[in-house]
Order: C-alpha cells, then structure tokens, then sequence
C-alpha cells in the first residue's frame, strides 16, 4: 500500500488514535512518549501521544485526559483493542520519545526527568500486561518526528537534528 494516498492525520500531545481504516499518522515527540500498537492480521493500528507518565499526579479533582498521561492512554489503547476482539498475542507493540530535552552545563539530572518517568511507566505496564516492546527508540536529548501507517504497523523516524532511521516492518 502506497503511504502516499493514506489519508494523514497529525496527533497532538495528549492524544490518541485509533486506526480501523488505513491512516498515516504523524507526529512529533520530546519528552512525551509515543506508543504504536498494531494488530497485524486485522491490519488496525493505534498509538498515543502522551506527555506525563501517572494519571494520579492530576490535579483539580476532574477525570484526566485519557491520552495525556502514559498510564491511561496504553490501557486505554489495549482495552479498546480487547474490546474489537484481538488478542494480546498478535500485537506489536513500538515505543518512541521520551528525550530528556538538552543537558544544560552544570546542572543536575532529578527524578523529575519526565521523558525517563515516561519510559519507565510504559515499560512498567507493558511488562506486567505481560506485552514485548518489538522496537524501541527512547531517551537521549533529541527530538523525534515519526509517522505510523495503522495499516502495515510501519513507522519511519527522523531525529530532529537530521538524522534518519527507517523501519520496514
């Protein structure tokens, strides 16, 4: 299937997508984490642009954006998943993002780095999910652009500085 004629949709931070009918999906991540779930055999894509790692850490009293926060957007993503009767096992399951933004001279790494809290919280779920993550490009301190075909489950990366990395499936 040529990528070019896919309708495109881009994703912004602390959203969702979920793909029954071909989709080129871009984005672009620093901090935030992007996950890509993709079903193979039924050829449905879904992935988040989340940008906190805990939905518990919501403040106000109001019901979180599901997609903002790394924790609600995957279970949302694998219940909606579950929902359309696929199983667990025939996902593939990518991971991106989650930079730690550029190291200024002198000053500390806290526990505060939310592109590493990110990362840790996806691998967190995922494993007790008991779900592989098939690929991975996460942390350092650069940016990254990526398209996901919901489709074919490929996804092409570009780190913001140039260089470019290219997934086939």
């Amino acid at each position: 299937m040529n990528h070019k004629n896919l309708p495109k949709v881009f994703l912004q931070t602390g959203d969702c997508f979920f793909g029954v009918q071909p989709t080129l999906v871009t984005t672009v991540l620093g901090s935030c984490l992007g996950v890509t779930i993709h079903a193979p055999e039924k050829g449905i894509g879904t992935i988040c642009h989340a940008f906190l790692p805990d939905s518990s850490e919501s403040r106000g009293g109001h019901e979180p954006q599901i997609c903002r926060y790394v924790d609600t957007a995957l279970l949302n993503m694998l219940e909606s998943l579950d929902k359309i009767g696929i199983p667990r096992r025939d996902l593939v399951i990518k991971m991106f993002g989650g930079s730690s933004g550029i190291a200024v001279q002198g000053m500390k790494r806290t526990s505060y780095d939310i592109g590493r809290r990110n990362i840790d919280m996806a691998r967190k779920l995922l494993r007790f999910a008991r779900l592989e993550v098939k690929r991975e490009d996460v942390g350092g301190s650069r940016g990254r652009k990526l398209m996901f075909n919901t489709f074919t489950g490929e996804v092409w990366l570009k780190k913001l500085n140039g260089m470019a990395l290219e997934d086939q499936r």
